[in-house]
């Protein structure tokens, strides 16, 4: 009876994915010269963002985050069972938790509208999400809201943000290895920065396999 009204409960405070659309996202307010191609000063908040449409960001960074964070993305629907499984086993062998089998679906729901907190009634109200927001957008759009809605470390929110503060340059001309550097941070942003103590770890991240997915 506890489960059942736990699921109840859950369905019923779970926002509806539509509001997925109307949410204000925060972003920075950035001052240019008079000829409006110069930036002189970037003003924010606890977000540094800046929204860029789906198509200016490059396949490399799309494959190089897809690969990384959910390699089966365009072929499940919200939930990647075999990716729990082996989550689930690793952390069982580990006596903690080493990895983690949310999908970017998943995550996105957990980022846009809950929190981090690792409590059942979260997780569940995160698949149950997770599931509304496949029915409601295509892949690409959930790519999309993902990628300009994730934390790259510090206070830098969205590929665009990210690609300006580490590499001084539009995501749109990231290279390769930049972009697979920008993919290996959201896991632990404050672990990997590029210009932190953690460079090798960083560097390290990607396998063998990561590169072979992405040069395709």
């Amino acid at each position: 009876l506890a489960g059942v009204a736990l699921v109840f409960y859950v369905l019923k405070t779970v926002p509806p994915a539509v509001l997925l659309e109307d949410r204000e996202v925060a972003e920075s307010t950035k001052i240019y010269d008079r000829t409006g191609t110069v930036l002189l000063y970037e003003i924010h908040g606890d977000e540094r963002r800046t929204v860029i449409p789906f198509a200016e960001i490059p396949d490399i960074v799309k494959q190089a985050t897809i690969a990384l964070e959910d390699a089966n993305f365009y072929s499940h629907s919200a939930l990647d069972w075999k990716s729990l499984v082996r989550a689930l086993l690793a952390n069982l062998r580990r006596g903690k938790i080493v990895q983690g089998g949310s999908t970017i679906t998943q995550q996105l729901a957990k980022k846009a509208f809950l929190t981090d907190d690792r409590t059942p009634t979260r997780k569940l109200r995160e698949l149950v999400l997770a599931i509304r927001l496949e029915r409601r957008f295509s892949k690409d759009e959930i790519l999309s809201y993902y990628l300009n809605q994730i934390p790259y470390g510090s206070d830098l929110y969205g590929i665009e943000s990210a690609s300006q503060a580490f590499f001084g340059k539009p995501a749109r001309d990231l290279t390769l290895p930049e972009a697979a550097t920008l993919a290996a941070l959201p896991q632990a942003p404050s672990y990997y920065p590029p210009w932190g103590s953690n460079q090798k770890n960083l560097l390290a991240r990607p396998a063998p396999d990561f590169w072979k997915v992405i040069s395709i």
